[in-house]
């Protein structure tokens, strides 16, 4: 490389084309950096007027050697600099057009001295030549009729230096333009950085905008493509990528990116590193122009699907479910429904297919909503589901199916039944998702006029309100006691529907709120207002009715035989028995396996047993609380792994080509998902780290309720030591832990395990504050009940009931379990001021 110190009139002088080459990024400056650059241009204005001689330096200029460089042609690519030249050309372009009124002489002298090459046609005119998508527009404002693009950063840029040039334009100061002139072309100084032929260009360019320039994923992505396509980069650009950029937009091409690497590797894509799987797919071409061309017309290909999901505009039944699945914002569900819609395109699914799976995925969301599962996990379960669709079998009952798993908490009917009439149904989800239903459920009344929901009127009624008054209450009294009524039945979807009314119903009786619902044009409304009376009767009853309606707009899943988690531990014990001689596995591959977590799995092979001795730590490492069955065995594990065939290094770690992830466990067992497993490596346990008390607990919850339970119980402990908390084990011989967090002196635990139940210790946190407070206590039954199969009456807020600790092995409870403890350990450190 050469480095020298330059100005922009001694960058652009003579006859010279600089290019913004295909891999860099559109114009991207914006008011902000644009004002900065101004203040710059305005202090050394300023320095001049006053006899000052120093200048600002502005930043660096890398230029390339340009494809068409020689000595007839002083042709440069612009690797790095393009913002800042391209904003300074605009000035120039600003202070022309500003003063031609005056001195008409100036246009001629501005352009042929600094922005045009006289003597040249076509795009060789431009002393710099942007890239594709800013280069009308910047044409534009060189030719003198910048106002054909107001959209464009590029217009947008020269119409703001065009007004800070009125704004600073003093009548009484006839040279103040001419010094701005003179700044721009003389007064910033720019470091010229020269690239040898031989230099790759993009590399340096990566280099240099991977240290701090802010690229997107996108921007790399593009940058990198086309790198790699040196003969074919302005056609494929053309036919391809700039329509899709077009068609999506910057935020559209980045979830493109991302859904794309999904579809290629399932649940191993990772957002953040989109550029470098994508980076790894073009590597997979081997360098084949032909085939980067293809991956780029699949791109395009894929961005119409996309486009499609977030616009979808036409009249077919697929149209109208990707309206409520883009009005949900179900984003954790576009990688399979771009999936349904690509096999589609190939024709391995009818329409009536696709129309069918989103309905099933749709049902699959309302149920989970409405049962109040949390929606934490979608994200990888729709990862894990869009690689079973191949369309070798119809991709409807292949997704139903696949939706139809127990951990995956899609509700029977005879649950959504039971969701329905008791969950809070206000509190789940977001408004807009609880709108959706209610208004699927008005058509299902065959209602004449749509519900438009993008209405600002159109809100949430409670029947009976929120906040009721002495004459409701009494409404209440002879079904039961009137303040436990109304907070089971209030929020529940028996009580709501959509109106225009909200503010005018608020607390007005019944008799008065039933005539203005008589009126609306809402059937459920009128429904609502032929009833006499509205108490937990007439809630319960419309409840029942609502039911038989979603039962029938949302279809169940797949009815399986009720599995709960595995009390055995024989899957662990034949994947040991298959291990083949000189191999090895690990802790966290047995805990994948069976899933389950590596401390119960280290702690139920801490007794020995066939091939115990062949399961390491991820390092490769013998744990150091192995010990062989028999107490007097003093065999060294290192000698007896060697005999076998086990290769070690010098610091006593295991050959990791040797070793046998889950993966391959599972397919040596024959086992059906295999390819759902992981290939990475699970940190393994110390069991000389884990106190007796803790290994106590483990084996007698691995023994009582399987591994399953353990990994649910051992993953949990692990979040709550992650977010600071403690975690005590019990010394009696009926072994427990407690989650625990500190307030002053005192220890607070909102639940304990042991195994075979959890216990909510209410008795014991009304007596520790923040607990102490009733209501408190009754948001954490009311947040636990939240969970499926968990339902603590209000009856034991003073008692300690307790629940199947086999219910942790159900995701939907665990993660609701998790919410719960958050939420406890929230409210102590806001008491104690922390």
């Amino acid at each position: 490389m050469k480095a020298n110190e330059t100005t922009l009139r001694n960058l652009v002088q003579g006859e010279i084309q600089l290019i913004i080459p295909l891999y860099q990024r559109p114009y991207a400056w914006e008011r902000e950096q644009l004002r900065r650059l101004w203040a710059d241009i305005e202090a050394q204005a300023e320095a001049l007027m006053k006899g000052q001689i120093a200048s600002h330096f502005l930043g660096s200029v890398v230029l390339a050697p340009g494809p068409d460089l020689s000595p007839s042609l002083n042709q440069w690519v612009v690797v790095d600099g393009q913002q800042r030249l391209t904003s300074l050309l605009l000035a120039l372009c600003a202070i022309r057009d500003h003063q031609a009124a005056e001195d008409p002489r100036s246009v001629d002298r501005i352009n042929e001295l600094h922005l045009i090459n006289k003597y040249k046609d076509g795009d060789l005119r431009y002393r710099l030549l942007p890239t594709q998508v800013d280069r009308e527009a910047f044409k534009a404002c060189i030719e003198g009729y910048p106002h054909s693009d107001p959209d464009s950063r590029v217009g947008s840029a020269y119409q703001f230096f065009r007004a800070k040039l009125v704004e600073i334009d003093d009548p009484a100061d006839e040279h103040d333009v001419h010094r701005i002139e003179r700044v721009v072309l003389d007064r910033l100084s720019l470091v010229h950085i020269q690239v040898d032929k031989d230099d790759n260009a993009f590399r340096i360019f990566e280099s240099i905008n991977n240290t701090g320039m802010g690229l997107s994923q996108v921007d790399l992505i593009r940058n990198y493509i086309f790198m790699c396509l040196p003969t074919r980069s302005h056609h494929v650009y053309g036919t391809y990528w700039l329509p899709t950029q077009k068609l999506l937009g910057a935020k559209g091409l980045d979830q493109l990116m991302y859904l794309v690497l999904v579809l290629e590797h399932g649940d191993e894509a990772q957002y953040k590193d989109a550029y470098r799987g994508h980076q790894e797919l073009l590597r997979a071409t081997g360098g084949s122009e032909e085939l980067i061309e293809q991956y780029v017309k699949d791109l395009a290909r894929r961005a119409r699907y996309l486009h499609r999901i977030l616009e979808p505009k036409g009249d077919t039944v697929i149209d109208a479910r990707l309206r409520f699945l883009n009005d949900w914002k179900a984003n954790t569900a576009y990688p399979t429904i771009m999936r349904l819609l690509e096999l589609r395109d190939q024709g391995e699914a009818t329409d009536k297919e696709v129309a069918e799976a989103l309905g099933y995925i749709e049902s699959f969301l309302v149920r989970r909503l409405i049962g109040g599962v949390t929606s934490a996990n979608l994200n990888r379960i729709f990862m894990r589901v869009t690689r079973q669709l191949t369309g070798d079998e119809s991709v409807a009952q292949v997704l139903r199916s696949a939706l139809s798993q127990p951990r995956f908490y899609w509700s029977s009917d005879e649950q959504f039944r039971r969701d329905i009439k008791e969950k809070a149904f206000y509190w789940q989800g977001r408004t807009a998702q609880q709108k959706l239903v209610l208004r699927r459920l008005e058509e299902s009344y065959g209602a004449k006029e749509r519900v438009d929901l993008s209405d600002k009127k159109i809100t949430i009624e409670h029947v009976l309100p929120q906040s009721p008054d002495v004459g409701w209450l009494q409404e209440l009294t002879a079904e039961g006691d009137p303040n436990v009524l109304h907070k089971e039945l209030v929020h529940t979807l028996g009580n709501l529907t959509l109106t225009g009314y909200n503010s005018e119903l608020g607390n007005m009786p019944f008799a008065k709120k039933k005539d203005l619902l008589s009126h609306s044009g809402l059937v459920m409304n009128q429904l609502i207002a032929e009833r006499e009376r509205w108490g937990k009767a007439e809630i319960i009853a419309r409840a029942e009715e609502l039911a038989d309606r979603a039962v029938s707009i949302w279809p169940s899943p797949v009815e399986t035989a009720p599995a709960g988690p595995s009390r055995d531990w024989s899957l662990l014990h034949s994947a040991l028995a298959a291990l083949p001689p000189g191999t090895w596995t690990t802790y966290g591959d047995l805990a994948e396996l069976i899933g389950s977590h590596p401390v119960p799995v280290g702690v139920h092979l801490a007794g020995g047993g066939l091939n115990a001795h062949r399961v390491l730590r991820s390092t490769g490492e013998v744990s150091d609380g192995f010990r062989w069955p028999d107490e007097d065995d003093d065999r060294d594990v290192h000698e007896v792994l060697m005999a076998d065939g086990v290769k070690f290094d010098e610091v006593g770690r295991a050959d990791p080509a040797q070793r046998i992830n889950a993966r391959e466990l599972a397919e040596l067992l024959g086992l059906p998902g295999a390819d759902d497993l992981s290939e990475a490596e699970a940190a393994s346990p110390d069991l000389e780290t884990i106190d007796d008390g803790e290994q106590r607990f483990f084996q007698q919850l691995g023994e009582a309720s399987g591994p399953q339970v353990a990994g649910a119980v051992s993953r949990l402990l692990d979040w709550w030591r992650s977010r600071g908390g403690e975690v005590r084990f019990g010394q009696s011989a009926g072994a427990s832990c407690a989650p625990t967090v500190k307030r002053g002196h005192e220890m607070v635990h909102p639940v304990r395990f042991y195994s075979d139940t959890v216990e909510i210790p209410f008795d014991t946190l009304k007596k520790r504050a923040p607990f102490t407070d009733p209501e408190l206590r009754e948001e954490l039954r009311r947040r636990l009940n939240e969970a499926p199969g968990v339902d603590i009456p209000a009856a034991k807020l003073e008692l300690r009931p307790s629940v199947p600790i086999t219910l942790l092995a159900n995701e939907a409870v665990w993660d609701i379990v998790v919410a719960a403890l958050d939420w406890c350990a929230d409210r102590v450190k806001a008491a104690d001021g922390r």
